[in-house]
């Protein structure tokens, strides 16, 4: 996949906070700020999304509802999944 060297450096995917009291699911709010960050061009097509394992450690939040994030921005074409490889960014949300 492309590398974008002459990109400036990006806020990290997990610098933001879930909202533990809101009536939004957790997985709902992990999959809109990731689709937020494709939006905002902080994450481009080819680029890596972290691991489902990595996301849930930094948002203390299990496997499954990272999965069910990574699940739905599949489904809606915005992220490939490649067995072995990892999650990319297919295309942006514009």
């Amino acid at each position: 996949m492309a590398h974008h060297a002459n990109r400036p450096p990006r806020m990290a995917i997990t610098d933001c906070r879930l909202n533990r009291q809101s009536f939004v699911p957790l997985y709902q709010q992990i999959k809109d700020l990731l689709l937020d960050r494709i939006e905002h061009g902080d994450l481009a097509v080819g680029d890596v999304i972290p691991s489902e394992v990595q996301l849930g450690a930094a948002f203390a939040v299990s496997r499954l509802t990272v999965r069910q994030a990574l699940y739905e921005l599949r489904v809606e074409g915005y992220v490939i999944r490649e067995k072995g490889r990892g999650t990319f960014v297919r295309r942006s949300a514009v």
